[in-house]
């Protein structure tokens, strides 16, 4: 069976002409008793008897209406679905993000995301800024926040953020009293690290000689770092963003008097057009930054 015919038939149902079916959907009345012919042939039973110039609906008739009814509310609710896309966008948004994102900025960022799209579904997926950069070029993720740029092809990145690292001290700490730290400030302290193919660590390490920290801890995530030196297990240096985020009261931020830059982007796809709640996202993720930056 096809459209034609349901159609025909439910034109014929609801007027019990096909005179005025055909005039409904602007067709001849050939054409109406050609497609009722062929849908009785379909469904394997007769569905109308004559009486004089009336038509009556058989019992299998009626049945069978009953669900083309059903199917055609679905169809006719396809302009509402069509408004709701536009305006919503698909109904379930993937993030993609590195650890010092999703785990500091994203939570307040779909709190805020939450007050205009409370039903959404959001999927967060966290990995390496490469990994974020793959899912987002082959559309595994509607959008991706990273801190590094990738050399793959058809993406756009878009800063967001951009924060100058601070030394992060437990408040009992020796250096917690300081306004500013220097890298001498911290011989013979037990440091925790980012791991060496970070490129912020690299730009650490560049501030500090041989010899005059104690590599103690590694770990690629900002806030593990920030929680450790919480526990008093050393010092370290990161993104402010992570630290205020985090909100540990036995975490002293202090300023460092070398420049360590820790960049914030969304990155998105050519190939994937940015739709309604990625858009929306970006800009949660945005003004959370914004906010965090402003505590300082």
């Amino acid at each position: 069976m096809n459209f034609k015919q349901i159609e025909a038939f439910r034109a014929v149902m609801m007027s019990r002409s096909m005179t005025t079916a055909a005039g409904l959907l602007h067709t001849s009345q050939p054409n109406i008793s050609r497609w009722i012919a062929l849908l009785e042939h379909k469904v394997g039973f007769q569905l109308f008897q004559r009486s004089g110039t009336k038509l009556i609906p058989t019992a299998e008739a009626e049945a069978f209406y009953a669900e083309v009814e059903r199917a055609f509310i679905g169809l006719e609710s396809l302009d509402e679905s069509a408004n709701s896309i536009r305006q919503r966008g698909t109904g379930l948004l993937r993030i993609g993000a590195v650890g010092s994102i999703a785990e500091s900025v994203l939570p307040d960022a779909i709190r805020v995301f939450r007050e205009t799209f409370p039903d959404i579904p959001v999927l967060v997926n966290m990995g390496r800024s490469d990994v974020v950069a793959k899912w987002t070029a082959t559309g595994f993720c509607d959008i991706g926040f990273c801190s590094v740029r990738t050399e793959l092809p058809s993406l756009d990145y878009e800063e967001i953020n951009l924060a100058r690292g601070v030394c992060i001290v437990s408040t009992s700490h020796r250096l917690a009293t300081r306004t500013v730290l220097e890298p001498a400030d911290f011989e013979a302290e037990h440091f925790i690290s980012l791991p060496m193919e970070s490129s912020n660590r690299r730009e650490i390490d560049s501030h500090f000689p041989a010899g005059s920290r104690v590599l103690a801890i590694e770990t690629p995530y900002a806030t593990t770092i920030c929680k450790m030196v919480s526990k008093g297990l050393g010092v370290s240096i990161v993104s402010p963003i992570v630290s205020r985020a985090l909100r540990l009261s036995d975490v002293r931020e202090v300023p460092f008097s070398g420049d360590v830059l820790f960049r914030s982007y969304a990155v998105t796809s050519d190939h994937f057009p940015l739709n309604v709640l990625a858009s929306r996202m970006a800009a949660c993720v945005r003004n959370t930054f914004d906010a965090f930056n402003a505590q300082s």
